[in-house]
């Protein structure tokens, strides 16, 4: 069975262009498989016409699922038992049908990233006043890698929640 490695512009930014663009691959034979480090798997098969939908439910249970399933979406995959992909047919009805759900469903999502951001942000801030002092050198290396590291999960979560407060944002706009 042929595989085939998809990026991911970012959930946060590009859902709707990334959902189009499994569906294109669908047409074409290539089928979400599962996520993959910063994109997807697809596996090779029948070309069909399907539909992809992405929602946000931290630890949902057999009902969540069965909701979905009721109404012509099939699971497909998740990730971090939190961002769960699914397939429907072309007329299949849309997740979300109003502005108030699917601003509900990038609030979740928004809160939860920006509580990651916060918590990197004051780490950050306290490496950056931890390096004013004097440190022997060792240590010195060790806050810097530290402060590194909590960067690198600032922009992993800082980006996504500004991507999804936009969104929120838009939607309340167009309410």
């Amino acid at each position: 069975m042929k595989r085939k490695y998809m990026s991911s512009w970012g959930l946060a930014f590009a859902e709707e262009r990334e959902m189009k663009k499994l569906q294109q691959m669908a047409a074409e034979g290539w089928h979400l498989e599962k996520f993959a480090p910063l994109g997807y798997t697809l596996v090779e098969g029948e070309p069909m016409d399907v539909r992809y939908s992405l929602d946000y439910r931290k630890r949902p249970d057999e009902d969540y699922f069965e909701l979905f399933a009721a109404s012509g979406w099939e699971h497909v995959t998740s990730t971090g038992d939190e961002i769960h992909v699914f397939k429907g047919s072309p007329d299949a009805t849309p997740l979300y049908t109003d502005c108030q759900t699917t601003q509900e469903k990038y609030g979740q999502v928004e809160r939860a990233m920006g509580r990651g951001a916060l918590i990197c942000l004051l780490l950050f801030l306290g490496f950056v006043f931890m390096l004013q002092l004097d440190w022997p050198q060792t240590a010195e290396a060790i806050i810097l890698v530290l402060q590194t590291l909590v960067v690198i999960g600032l922009v992993f979560t800082g980006l996504p929640y500004l991507g999804f407060l936009v969104k929120r944002k838009r939607l309340e706009r167009n309410e």
